[in-house]
């Protein structure tokens, strides 16, 4: 195999796997066996094993020497200090965005805004949880600085894997509240109000996906953490 058709093989299982984390496919803390994914997906061991680190490079996947893989299983503290950082990057962003796309940043938003609420009417977790994501990315893809755009992906693939796993409906409804108070704010020129609310909406975080996980029977975790053995076999191989 040439270096360009493995590059794409790998391209491939990495984004199959990373989708399989962020839409729940697998769960929070599951063991993932690079030998039978390589099975299961019709490919070697080296493009799996090539996926597991530029996963673990976006915080998805934990790579243990003499232990395995395991999807992240975040504790309270990981989980607060994300917190801290999407607020440093998601308040100066909002701050640029308003300064220089104005009108693209509140029409965006208003858009995401709607259809996470149309989302949770339908009930439709996936659906809502890609708009929330889609309300809070506005902004940086908005802000002009290529720098916050990098530093806000370290930790987008993280941010939406907790979304989906651990946002439950009474908290993704108050989430759509809280989207909505702020976008007011904005139209209404009040940025102290809207990053005084931005910033307390993004701290809640902590508090709403910072659930304890569930004690199975399986291999040990990070911070004595039980995980769970995935069962891998609705993964299926790669599509042509």
């Amino acid at each position: 195999m040439d270096r360009r058709t493995r590059g794409s093989l790998t391209a491939r299982v990495t984004e199959r796997l990373r989708s399989a984390i962020l839409d729940g496919e697998l769960e929070l803390g599951d063991a993932l066996s690079e030998d039978k994914l390589a099975t299961i997906l019709g490919v070697s061991r080296s493009p799996v094993r090539e996926a597991f680190t530029a996963l673990e490079q976006e915080g998805l996947i934990d790579i243990r020497p003499q232990r395995g893989s395991f999807v992240f299983m975040p504790s309270r503290e990981d989980t607060e200090n994300l917190c801290e950082f999407r607020r440093m990057i998601e308040l100066e962003a909002m701050r640029l965005a308003m300064q220089r796309k104005r009108s693209e940043t509140l029409a965006a938003m208003t858009i995401a805004a709607e259809e996470m609420r149309d989302a949770i009417l339908a009930e439709d977790n996936l659906r809502s949880s890609s708009a929330d994501t889609l309300f809070h990315s506005v902004a940086i893809e908005n802000c002009g600085n290529p720098y916050l755009i990098n530093a806000y992906r370290l930790v987008a693939a993280k941010v939406g894997a907790l979304r989906s796993h651990r946002s439950t409906l009474p908290t993704r409804r108050q989430a759509s509240e809280e989207h909505f108070a702020i976008l007011s704010m904005l139209k209404d020129n009040d940025m102290n109000g809207a990053m005084e609310a931005l910033g307390t909406h993004i701290l809640m975080m902590a508090k709403r996906y910072s659930l304890e996980p569930i004690t199975v029977p399986g291999a040990t975790g990070r911070a004595g953490k039980a995980t769970r053995n995935a069962s891998l076999d609705h993964i299926g191989p790669l599509p042509d």
